[in-house]
This record gives C-alpha cells, sequence and structure tokens, in this order.
C-alpha cells in the first residue's frame, strides 16, 4: 500500500482533478464519479489486493 501512496504523490494525476481513482500496483485501474462503484471495479481487477482509493481535489483545494 505504500508503494501506492507514493505513486500517487508523485504523478500527474491532473486528467483526473475532481475524480475518484483506485491505484493498484502502482497503476491507476480505475476512475470516475462514484467512489463505490471506482473500488469494486478495481477489487476486481486487482484480485488479492486492497486498492488505494482517493479523490483528487479540484485545483482550489487547500489542504492543511
Amino acid at each position: 500500500m505504500e508503494q501506492n501512496y507514493e505513486f500517487f504523490m508523485k504523478t500527474d494525476l491532473s486528467s483526473y482533478i475532481g475524480k475518484w481513482i483506485a491505484i493498484c500496483n502502482e497503476k491507476i485501474v480505475s476512475s470516475g464519479e462514484n467512489p463505490k462503484q471506482v473500488f469494486e471495479q478495481a477489487k476486481k481487477l486487482c484480485p488479492g489486493y486492497r486498492p488505494l482509493l482517493t479523490k483528487i481535489p479540484e485545483k482550489e483545494t487547500m489542504i492543511f
């Protein structure tokens, strides 16, 4: 899971702004508007792994 987080931090995700993504084995395996659907699709594509699910914030979002 730590490798997926590192992938998330170093990858240009600008094409996914405002969407949910699921990362598995250092790859984006699913994306969309509905987090449950994104996660379920990712679990099917990566059996035996727990995908990292996150929403890519809008550019104006500030994280403290």
